[in-house]
């Protein structure tokens, strides 16, 4: 009782990642048809026992399927219910011409031929926009490569079959033949679909199940093509082979459910490689027809050729679409970096702010305090800290507001922004600067320019507090293609070895290493100090 209930309703029991009771009943299902089908393969052709094994198993699937199905959609559909509701729709318009096929030619009753038409037709393209769908939804930057990657594989193999099955004795027109090929190719371009989503990075569970039924139904097509062009058609293989397929895709759509599909990384490793030199191979498919007619027959009839110029296009086209999707997916990436970066300058800020107003505040209350006690000195002092402390949370303030300025692209002409943050220092420090901007600073990604910035206020702010320096030199050049950013003073100096990562050089250091820089230290006792960042070219 607790099971066929579990089954049915849309209780968390049923949900997640894997549900091993749905899984247990599609074990039992396959069980119930995979039985009665091994007898049908292992009897005799034309005997009773075959065509009683052909009858059960089909109609077991038929019936499960159907059962399946209404369980499924009875569910009430998740996030995605839209497209998961094409899809089951698919899956009955498929079990309903399976229904009038089987008992058309078993039974000799059934709806009119052009009704099966009509149901695979529209079967087919909600098959379509549910898988083009969910490669968009699995990798949405390379869903048109994906579309110029299934039309490149149904060409070359409709090619093969064409040339090796149809057009050696068949006896066909190309109209005859192009109707023979339609349900296999699409079959094919289906199945495709379905492995690019089963080799994707994290894809979701119910394509494991959706995949095993289109590759039942592709196999069930070429079973019924060859048969038929051999002149050994009977009721078998083929319709067995049909309605297992669609019971399994009935049971993918109750594992859908039409829960959330979440985007996957990218496609694996082998199925980039069983895309260049697997059997589905367009490239290698359309190399056998070509290494055929080299050593065979010689020159390739013109559909082969003509299908030869196509599959370049493909190819051409397919080469843009993956450097276009490229570019997209970099510039995702690259607004999610500064989404996370202007995330973690506003937790900067708030903490800025707090730290600086609960500091300032503590020394005015002491300086009260110092006040009622008479003590004028201790008020002076705790106010002249109080105005010092507010005058540094300023800037530090202001740091991650310039790196959200330039992050942004508001920060205008990036010479210009710098030139005033350096003047900026001299009349706040009472120290004379001085600029050499020979490398144009607009040559630096926002990004560098994020670095830059804080390397530059931060060794500014070194030089002005802890030097005493009293001349401030901004530079940019050009040195064997890198860009470099150098900020020279004439203070105090200090030595790198024995002071380490101090003054701010530990923070100036990471900041440098998050773009890809490097970041110079020169100085001595007495000698000033340069600080160097190096882009690479």
């Amino acid at each position: 009782m607790g099971e066929g209930i579990g089954l049915a309703d849309g209780s968390a029991s049923t949900k997640g990642i894997r549900n091993p009771l749905r899984e247990r009943w599609l074990v039992l299902a396959l069980l119930a048809w995979s039985l009665p089908t091994l007898v049908a393969v292992l009897s005799a052709r034309g005997t009773d026992s075959r065509f009683v094994a052909i009858l059960c198993a089909s109609w077991t699937a038929k019936v499960l399927a159907g059962v399946v199905l209404y369980l499924a959609l009875s569910r009430g559909g998740g996030t995605e219910k839209r497209p998961w509701l094409l899809f089951g729709f698919a899956v009955a318009l498929r079990l309903l011409a399976d229904v009038v096929w089987v008992g058309t030619r078993a039974f000799g009753f059934g709806l009119a031929e052009a009704f099966q038409v009509v149901a695979h037709a529209f079967s087919y393209a909600l098959f379509f926009v549910v898988l083009l769908w969910l490669m968009s939804t699995l990798r949405k930057e390379m869903v048109s490569v994906a579309v110029l990657d299934t039309v490149a594989v149904m060409l070359t193999s409709g090619l093969l079959v064409w040339y090796f099955v149809l057009g050696s004795g068949a006896g066909l027109d190309e109209l005859a033949i192009l109707a023979r090929l339609a349900r296999p190719v699409l079959d094919l371009g289906l199945l495709f679909l379905g492995l690019a989503a089963l080799l994707s990075v994290r894809r979701p569970p119910f394509v494991v199940v959706m995949a095993g039924g289109l590759l039942l139904l592709f196999l069930a097509n070429g079973a019924y093509l060859w048969t038929r062009v051999r002149g050994m058609y009977e009721l078998g293989v083929a319709e067995v082979l049909w309605s297992g397929g669609v019971m399994v895709l009935a049971f993918a759509a109750l594992r859908w459910s039409g829960e959330k599909v979440n985007r996957a990384e990218h496609v694996g490793g082998y199925g980039i490689a069983l895309f260049w030199f697997g059997p589905l191979s367009p490239l290698l498919q359309y190399g056998v027809l070509l290494l055929w007619g080299a050593v065979g027959v010689g020159l390739l009839p013109p559909y082969a050729l003509l299908g030869g110029v196509v599959l370049a296009v493909l190819m051409c086209g397919r080469m843009f679409e993956i450097n276009r999707a490229m570019r997209r997916q970099a510039g995702r990436q690259e607004a999610l970096a500064r989404q996370a970066e202007g995330g973690r300058i506003m937790r900067e800020l708030h903490d800025t702010v707090k730290q600086g107003v609960h500091g300032t505040s503590l020394m005015i209350e002491a300086a009260t305090l110092a006040e009622k006690n008479g003590d004028g000195a201790a008020v002076r002092d705790l106010l002249g800290k109080a105005l010092e402390t507010s005058r540094e949370t300023g800037h530090e303030l202001s740091k991650p507001m310039d790196e959200l300025r330039l992050l942004s692209g508001h920060a205008g002409d990036p010479a210009a922004f710098f030139r005033e943050k350096l003047r900026q220092f001299g009349e706040r420090f009472g120290m004379e600067t001085h600029q050499d901007l020979a490398a144009p600073l607009a040559e630096l990604s926002p990004e560098e320019l994020r670095v830059a910035h804080r390397v530059f206020v931060e060794a500014a702010w070194n030089a002005a507090k802890h030097s005493g320096a009293r001349n401030l030199r901004l530079e940019t050049r050009r040195e064997e293609g890198a860009f470099v950013l150098a900020l020279r003073d004439d203070g105090r100096g200090f030595a790198p070895a024995a002071e380490g990562d101090g003054y701010g050089l530990h923070s100036m250091r990471s900041r440098a290493e998050e773009a890809g820089a490097e970041l110079g230290v020169s100085s001595a006792p007495g000698a000033g100090t340069v600080i160097e960042l190096r882009f690479p070219g």
